[in-house]
């Protein structure tokens, strides 16, 4: 069974802020989940995403696997379609 910690949940949470480029932002936890707001330079909100309860333990589950996936290009090229798939759905990157 995997660790639900605050450091798991906020590794994963970074990871996906990382990958979308993010440069600012808060986070806030809920009784039900997490709050995530992104800020633009000019310290607008740019994006609010609230995180439930299941889209957090999603979101553990895939941090999991990337970390279990040996650290070369190639294998990354596996996982992009579905970290692609959840920044979209969250509309943190552009659908192609």
């Amino acid at each position: 069974m995997q660790s639900c910690s605050y450091e798991s949940i906020l590794r994963a949470v970074g990871r996906v802020l990382d990958t979308a480029g993010a440069r600012a932002f808060s986070l806030r936890e809920l009784e039900d989940g997490l709050r995530v707001e992104t800020l633009g330079d000019d310290g607008e909100q740019k994006l609010a995403l609230t995180l439930g309860l299941s889209e957090l333990i999603q979101l553990l589950e895939w941090s999991a696997r990337v970390e279990e996936t040996p650290h070369y290009e190639r294998a990354y090229a596996s996982n992009e379609g579905t970290l692609h798939q959840f920044l979209a759905r969250h509309e943190l990157v552009g659908t192609r």
